[in-house]
């Protein structure tokens, strides 16, 4: 409903001067109004006679909007209209009307719950789930203070009724709507009902008011608490000249035959606590999820989140000190592990090296023998080409191919002790890419320069010409001396130092498959499961160190190292497996 005009006076006929606009808020409908403020424009005309006043009907957001527009220079609404006007518009109160249906000025208004006389509801629990009508969610006492008194009784308007319809101005046809039986119950301000039914629009017993409030000096029904009844509203536009005067004019008017009159302005502090347990008016932001709004609902919850933060923070930081004193533990034992792990390289270093020399400790005669040989030759030619020179006898090829031939021995001696020094020499291993074949027949005519009386016989089903392993050839040639070596130990022990050796090459499954096969005693059972100890030998003069660092070296490189009797034959077959290096 906008602001209409109903009787009112024109600027042609009130000539040029401009007149005081008084809005008013019409609940009850445009004529109504008029016929209920005329005595107040007629008093303010009668005091002020130089000024003319004209009364403009609005309903609630229409007068707030004439406001903010500044199209009326005073207002005559609701309590609840005027504390959200006042927080808004920056709107004052000068006057506060005095109603005989009230018990005091302060004591006005309120709101009526109205029911069908035979309805069955009794309480104001009673309206859950229930359909109710009101004026809008601005009327104060056409629906705010029974929202507050519905609240209190444990019943949400906005969610536990089964609908809450909104009318609009005029308040009658709520009442007229819940006598017809179209809603359950209806929202009215105070002392409507009766001013109905004494008017006749209404009939008596047809109504009632639910859970009537009784308040001594009132004489109508309420089903709330009282407010302070209707201000009479200056704005800040409006002159502060005029605003006295008509505040003096408002508390000088006689009462009027129904007993209406103005009073100082009253203490609405109570309407700003209704707004604030609605969280509407002012305090609308309630509803709001601001960082202000959530503080003021939930400091408690938010403490007590700060609270469990903190902790969490303090439980945060000491696990991760004691993590980084775990991983300093840790790093600690990783170094003195890898200190082991070095310290224990380094032995099995020495290990090696002390196994090679043994190893060459055993071959010493043998050694010495085959160096013997190239010496011998060596001395003999150098003898025969002495007395030829001495004799005079200066052929050139006979002294040419002395030469040749002692050149010839002095390599064979030196090729025999560079394959020495190189199988004794103390060095770490050294990993990388190698032809198997090639540093297997290097093991074997090592072996067979030092041991002649050994027969080695060489067997390969492989056609291929390279068999690549990731190994240490050095670490393979010790391999192979120690098991050679015990296969011609293992043979002689048995009376059968001239029987072959048969070695044998092949692939199997991706790997490099290298069998020892002796004509020796074998071994006793009981001497099978010690085999692979350290210290553990057969030998009087071994030193119990080489199967055991053999099947060690083997392992290291991916492979595995084996021993087992011949079947119904004498001797052992070593079987050492090396996995074929894989191409990228």
């Amino acid at each position: 409903m906008g602001s209409g005009l109903l009787s009112q006076p024109t600027l042609a006929s009130i000539g040029q001067i401009a007149p005081v606009r008084i809005g008013v808020l019409a609940y009850k409908g445009p004529e109504l109004m008029q016929e209920e403020w005329q005595h107040v424009r007629k008093w303010l005309e009668t005091a002020i006679p130089e000024r003319p006043f004209i009364l403009l009907n609005f309903d609630q957001s229409g007068l707030t909007r004439a406001i903010h527009e500044q199209a009326i220079d005073f207002a005559i609404t609701s309590s609840g209209h005027y504390v959200a006007l006042e927080n808004r518009e920056g709107a004052s109160r000068i006057a506060t009307l005095e109603s005989p249906w009230a018990v005091s000025p302060g004591k006005s208004i309120g709101s009526a719950i109205v029911v069908r006389n035979n309805a069955p509801l009794h309480t104001l629990a009673d309206l859950a789930g229930k359909h109710v009508m009101a004026v809008e969610p601005d009327a104060f006492g056409g629906y705010q203070i029974a929202a507050g008194e519905l609240l209190r009784a444990g019943v949400d308007p906005e969610r536990d009724l089964s609908q809450l319809q909104f009318t609009g101005f005029p308040v009658q046809k709520i009442l007229y709507a819940v006598r017809a039986g179209q809603a359950d119950a209806g929202i009215i301000r105070t002392c409507l009902l009766e001013q109905m039914v004494r008017s006749g629009e209404i009939g008596d017993g047809e109504l009632r008011v639910l859970v009537p409030i009784g308040t001594q000096g009132l004489r109508c029904q309420t089903s709330s608490r009282l407010y302070p009844d209707w201000p009479f509203v200056v704005l800040p536009q409006t002159s502060a000249v005029l605003s006295k005067r008509i505040a003096m004019a408002l508390l000088a008017m006689p009462r009027t035959e129904e007993g209406y009159s103005w009073t100082v302005p009253g203490d609405y502090q109570s309407v700003d606590a209704l707004f604030r347990e609605l969280k509407t008016g002012p305090y609308a932001y309630l509803r709001e999820w601001t960082f202000e709004v959530v503080l003021r609902r939930y400091w408690g919850w938010m403490l007590l989140g700060l609270a469990l933060l903190v902790g969490w923070a303090v439980h945060t930081v000491r696990v991760e000190y004691l993590v980084s004193q775990r991983t300093r533990a840790l790093q600690a034992a990783q170094e003195e592990q890898r200190r082991m792990a070095e310290e224990a390289l380094m032995r099995q270093v020495t290990l090696d090296h002390t196994a090679r020399l043994a190893i060459l400790g055993e071959m010493a005669s043998a050694i010495a023998h085959e160096l013997n040989q190239p010496l011998a030759a060596i001395g003999n030619f150098a003898r025969g080409m002495a007395r030829r020179i001495a004799a005079g006898r200066l052929e050139p090829v006979p002294l040419l191919e002395g030469t040749s031939e002692i050149v010839t021995q002095s390599e064979r001696a030196a090729g025999i002790i560079r394959n020495i020094r190189a199988f004794a020499q103390k060095r770490s291993s050294e990993r990388k890419s190698l032809d198997l074949k090639p540093v297997l027949l290097e093991a074997v005519a090592l072996f067979s320069a030092t041991h002649p009386e050994a027969r080695v016989v060489w067997e390969t089903t492989s056609t291929q010409t390279s068999a690549r392993v990731i190994a240490d050839a050095l670490q393979i040639q010790q391999v192979m001396m120690n098991v050679l070596k015990n296969a011609l130990d293992a043979q002689q022990s048995a009376g059968h130092a001239q029987a072959p050796i048969k070695l044998q090459f092949c692939i199997e499954a991706h790997t490099y498959l290298v069998t020892v096969r002796d004509s020796g005693c074998g071994l006793a059972p009981e001497q099978f499961r010690h085999l692979f100890e350290p210290f553990f030998t057969t030998k009087p003069e071994g030193l119990g160190l080489g199967l055991s660092l053999s099947k060690g070296i083997i392992e290291s490189f991916g492979g595995t190292l084996s021993v087992k009797p011949n079947g119904g034959d004498s001797g052992l077959t070593v079987r050492i497996r090396l996995p074929q290096e894989e191409l990228s």
